[in-house]
């Protein structure tokens, strides 16, 4: 595949299922335009360039990775990643701040939102909701990635691909309506602004509306996105993005159970509102992005992508500080505003390609990058507002704070994190491409710190955290055939925890290693693709803490919070070791399968606050994820499909204490689907939780109601 055609391929798989890839690497006439070339990538065939960096069919990658792609993502008429990630092994979703964003759970760890998720493999604000329809796929991949990123949490990086210009005339509109006052109208247009088709444009755009099936709760949001490929010369072009997005909801703070178990959630109705209906989660972002590819040669790329994005965030919260409510069923809850603004910027440069040396093809990549994230908070204090009975409550009944802050306030500190990273990545391919040996090295220089100001200046004691690791990576794969390889590989990570202010210590780095072996198979003549890891990760120096105390703990600690009952802690060893399958792609020629299951068990080795051999926090040892899509390409009916899915998650443990009364019931849910296309229309009709189970998402004894059952009807048409 030439790198110069990346940025326009038409992904149509998921994983490593079925692709149809629009073949754009001739030039075509102005008449002809319309004659595109379709060519079908099957099983692990498929070809992807972002996360990786280089673009290696996932059957010869010793590392694990796994895509949610558009085709996916219309069946099951996707609207958030949180039900995106239902279709990959080893990642769950613990909990959401609000319901304005979510929090992730990869191999038995949490990610990390400053530095786990990518848009185009850049940072992006995550303080919203992640997912809009400038997406095209979304792209896992599993492990420590410090190699490409630099710091983040070892459990999974997330990457957003967005949608890119066609050569072609598209036009695409869509209506989703649905049960809780949904409205959702979207748009996706793209084509040529210049008779040479050089100037390429595309444009997404959404508007939501929707209720929620929790009374009270109400949002509203928009999103624009859109972009221009500039083809300067045959050999290089430019590809300038934008986006627009903002977000509006009513804060969702979850359900504290009357005595402080899960048990006790039966005494209270499904999806109560404890919260305050005039508190709000606001967001709102606007980012640029452009790269630039220059193909030096037929098998040399250089590759620019620089970025700034601008997010502010507004959080009116409400939470519960001692978790469950008196013996007369009266709940303290406690409101905390603040206001962020964030500012991330950054540059990237890589050298990607390929060789010959003495019968060796080396694949390798060459860059460096320079990220600064920066922030400034304001805050309230915290404010304690008139005790709610939990199962009559009352709303309304204090006078609110509220805040204004200003993004150019001189007298506020910012905080940032600068990163610089350089990086190479060889993958040699030898014995008559039966053996690939992936060899990689990062060095990173990273600094956290604070700029403070006259009106709030620096402690006496404060210093910048510094750290220049380096991050390795080796692998080794082996295809005894060519439709089957097996690999081993490791890798470190790192996690810098920056100067705390409550104890004015700089933290220690959390650093990880993992271990993984698996096996990948692309069967039925390359439809189906086959994919099983086995990992270990070991996890040291955690930054942790304890809720729901008593008084001072007495293991080691750094705080303690004598209000709030709670204390900080660092060091400690936890180990995550599990298995995950991943089969996706077309067992026949109608029936197309997705199924994700994994099997992990991450526990404590040795920490100051817990017990060895503990589960860690939302960590669900078993999830079996399933969806099947039938198609009828024959008769009357030729046109229409059938969609069925089942998603199950194991019982776990609101908190590492794995105290009895913290342990949450397994859930299971079933998805259905109907859709048609005729011609140019399409129309699809999906139910979720179709059988209205019930299930709570839980952290820290915070309990989040999972969805009721839902019908969503699409109507649209494309052409």
């Amino acid at each position: 595949m030439n790198f110069q055609y990346v940025g326009a391929l038409l992904f149509c798989a998921t994983g490593f299922s079925a692709t149809a890839q629009t073949d754009t690497t001739s030039k075509p006439k102005v008449d002809s335009v319309k004659i595109l070339q379709e060519v079908a990538v099957y099983g692990q065939k498929r070809q992807i360039a972002s996360i990786t960096k280089t673009p290696t069919p996932l059957i010869d990658l010793p590392i694990s990775v796994q895509l949610v792609d558009r085709k996916l993502i219309e069946q099951q008429q996707i609207m958030d990643i949180r039900d995106a990630v239902k279709n990959v092994s080893g990642i769950t979703v613990t909990g959401t701040y609000g319901d304005g964003y979510a929090m992730f759970n990869g191999r038995g760890f949490g990610l990390n939102f400053q530095s786990n998720f990518r848009r185009d493999g850049m940072q992006l604000p995550t303080t919203g909701r992640l997912y809009g329809d400038n997406i095209e796929r979304i792209e896992i991949l599993k492990g420590p990635a410090s190699i490409q990123y630099g710091d983040v949490a070892p459990g999974a990086v997330m990457n957003l691909v967005t949608k890119k210009p066609l050569e072609q005339d598209y036009r695409r509109f869509e209506l989703k309506v649905g049960e809780y006052g949904l409205v959702r109208p979207t748009m996706d247009l793209s084509g040529a602004l210049t008779e040479n088709r050089n100037l390429l444009y595309r444009i997404n755009a959404t508007y939501e509306s929707s209720n929620h099936f929790i009374d009270k709760i109400n949002s509203k949001s928009y999103l624009i996105a859109p972009t221009l490929m500039w083809k300067i010369i045959p050999k290089i072009d430019w590809t300038v993005e934008m986006v627009a997005r903002n977000d509006d909801r009513v804060f969702a703070p979850g359900i504290a159970s009357p005595d402080g178990t899960f048990d006790g959630l039966k005494k209270l109705p499904y999806g109560h509102f404890l919260g305050e209906p005039d508190n709000k989660h606001r967001y709102n972002e606007m980012s640029t992005h452009s790269t630039i590819n220059y193909r030096l040669s037929k098998n040399l790329t250089l590759r620019n992508v620089s970025f700034l994005s601008k997010a502010q965030e507004q959080e009116e919260s409400v939470f519960f500080p001692f978790q469950g409510a008196d013996a007369n069923g009266m709940l303290a809850r406690t409101t905390e505003f603040f206001q962020t603004f964030t500012k991330i910027f950054g540059t990237t440069f890589d050298l990607v390609g390929s060789f010959n040396t003495f019968g060796i093809k080396h694949d390798f990549v060459i860059g460096t990058d320079y990220t600064q994230w920066n922030y400034r908070i304001y805050y309230n204090d915290p404010v304690e507002l008139t005790p709610i009975d939990i199962y009559n409550p009352v709303y309304g009944q204090d006078q609110l704070p509220k805040i204004i802050g200003s993004e150019s306030d001189k007298d506020l500190p910012h905080n940032y994190i600068k990163r610089i990273g350089v990086y190479a990545q060889d993958q040699l391919k030898f014995w008559k491409d039966r053996m690939h040996l992936m060899l990689g090295l990062r060095y990173n220089r990273t600094s956290r710190g604070t700029k403070f100001t006259a009106a709030q200046p620096k402690p006496d004691n404060y210093k910048d955290d510094n750290q220049e690791p380096f991050s390795p990576r080796v692998a080794l794969l082996v295809k005894p055939v060519k439709w089957l390889s097996v690999y081993a590989s490791f890798t470190k990570s790192y996690e810098q925890n920056g100067w705390d202010p409550l104890t004015n210590l700089i933290l220690k780095t959390t650093n990880a290693k993992q271990v993984e072996a698996g096996a990948k198979a692309s069967l039925l003549n390359e439809r189906l693709g086959i994919g099983l890891s086995v990992f270990r990760i070991d996890k040291k120096d955690i930054v942790g803490y304890v809720f729901g105390l008593d008084q001072a703990p007495d293991f080691p600690h750094l705080f303690y919070n004598d209000y709030y009952k709670w204390a900080m802690y660092q060091g400690g060893h936890h180990r995550s070791r599990g298995i995950e399958l991943d089969i996706n792609g077309k067992v026949t020629k109608q029936l197309t399968v997705n199924l994700a299951t994994s099997l992990i068990d991450a526990t404590v080795v040795e920490d100051p606050a817990f017990k060895a051999g503990n589960q860690l926090e939302g960590n669900a040892k078993q999830t079996l994820n399933v969806w099947l899509n039938y198609t009828l390409d024959k008769g009357a009916l030729k046109g229409m499909d059938f969609g069925y899915g089942f998603f199950y998650k194991g019982k776990f443990y609101s908190a590492t204490d794995n105290l009895q009364e913290q342990e949450v019931r397994s859930y299971w849910s079933m998805d259905a689907s109907v859709g048609y296309t005729f011609k140019n229309f399409f129309t699809r009709l999906n139910v979720s939780n179709f059988t209205d189970q019930e299930g709570y998402l839980a952290r820290s004894g915070l309990y989040e109601p999972l969805w009721k059952r839902r019908a969503v009807l699409s109507i649209g048409v494309k052409f």
